[in-house]
């Protein structure tokens, strides 16, 4: 946040000690601190005090924190949408995978064939979703996404990116996706078997 620099910014502008500050605003000189080190933010009713101690605009006072809010209210609705299209996925995933048991079970019946492709048909669309969103938000690594869901700063680990270990990174993630349909279909074929 931008409000601890705007702060203590001001105050020396107006050569004001953090003291003398606290005084003319009613807060202790350890709070004036705490605001000017990021450790806490102060409430709307001391905003509008220093805006007018200032002589600025409130939005000119907290601008930089408004985008940076904006910004992280946006970075978690998506993430929050790709949760959900995650969990799609892997239900989907799921689902489809179970039903290859039927396929064995019941082969003489050409509808069952289309169970499975019909339920991993959401498994699909989510994934293209989900690549979609990685690419929007230029998000190469896990600990990219992971990091991008958790509001933290992201461009440090898109300096540090190396196209091999991203390609290794997305072929693990793939073989372990295919070893999770893999054995799902497997537990679906042995189920549906003790069932004939």
């Amino acid at each position: 946040m931008e409000i601890g620099k705007q702060i203590k910014g001001y105050r020396k502008i107006y050569n004001l000690s953090q003291e003398q500050l606290a005084d003319k605003i009613f807060v202790s000189r350890q709070t004036v601190s705490n605001w000017e080190n990021d450790k806490t933010y102060p409430d709307i009713q001391i905003l509008i005090s220093l805006s007018i101690l200032f002589n600025v605009s409130l939005d000119e006072l907290i601008r930089e924190d408004l985008e940076e809010m904006k910004m992280k209210i946006s970075n978690k609705k998506a993430s929050k949408r790709a949760d959900i299209y995650s969990l799609i996925m892997i239900s989907s995933t799921i689902l489809a995978s179970l039903s290859i048991g039927l396929v064995v079970v019941l082969p003489e019946s050409k509808l069952i064939l289309m169970v499975p492709g019909i339920l991993f048909l959401p498994a699909i669309w989510s994934s293209f979703v989900l690549e979609k969103f990685k690419r929007n938000n230029d998000l190469k690594t896990y600990k990219e996404i992971l990091a991008f869901s958790q509001n933290k700063d992201v461009d440090v680990l898109r300096e540090k990116r190396n196209p091999r270990k991203i390609g290794v990174e997305t072929f693990i993630i793939v073989l372990v996706y295919a070893c999770f349909t893999l054995f799902i279909c497997l537990i679906g074929i042995f189920v549906a078997s003790l069932f004939k």
